[in-house]
């Protein structure tokens, strides 16, 4: 049993880390502290990382003209700038012309459930062998880390929806 749970709790946070990925890489890093910190000046060389970052996501999804010069306007208003999803086009999808779930964003959160669902057997044995402490605390991080993606993601996708779309959702 406790095999079975720290293998699945190393295959958890293994896919946790390649979805968390680009939030810790450089440019991730740069366009949070851009769109937290700015009031849309910036440096070219900031300027050339969201320009990339833009023009990666609209590769991505294959966007009309217009609505990648729509998401490139935004870059004047960089605190409502949808970063998460600009930094992880793979978990939202195009349908009928709106954005909405895609199966990435679906593995995110069912990795973040499989986390919440091992922890309690492994405290419970880890407060039996302190040697698997290591990986309740895994879990908590891999929970919390899946539900911030989840909960920007959320909110991202409907100011993308409204700024593609033009309607509120």
């Amino acid at each position: 049993m406790t095999v079975m749970l720290g293998a699945a709790t190393a295959i958890v946070v293994l896919m946790m880390l390649f979805a968390w990925l680009p939030e810790i890489r450089e440019p991730g890093l740069l366009l949070r502290r851009w769109s937290r910190g700015s009031n849309g000046d910036c440096s070219t060389g900031i300027r050339q990382a969201v320009d990339d970052v833009i023009t990666g996501f609209v590769a991505e999804h294959n966007f009309p003209e217009v609505d990648a010069s729509r998401l490139r306007e935004m870059k004047s208003r960089p605190g409502m700038m949808p970063v998460t999803l600009l930094l992880h086009p793979q978990l939202v999808k195009q349908e009928n012309g709106r954005f909405v779930r895609g199966r990435n964003l679906t593995a995110v959160m069912a990795a973040t459930g499989v986390s919440t669902l091992i922890l309690p057997p492994l405290a419970g044995m880890a407060l039996h062998d302190v040697s698997l402490s290591l990986l309740p605390l895994l879990n908590v991080a891999v929970f919390f880390t899946g539900v911030q993606l989840v909960r920007q993601t959320y909110s991202d996708l409907s100011l993308l929806n409204v700024l593609v779309t033009g309607k509120p959702d």
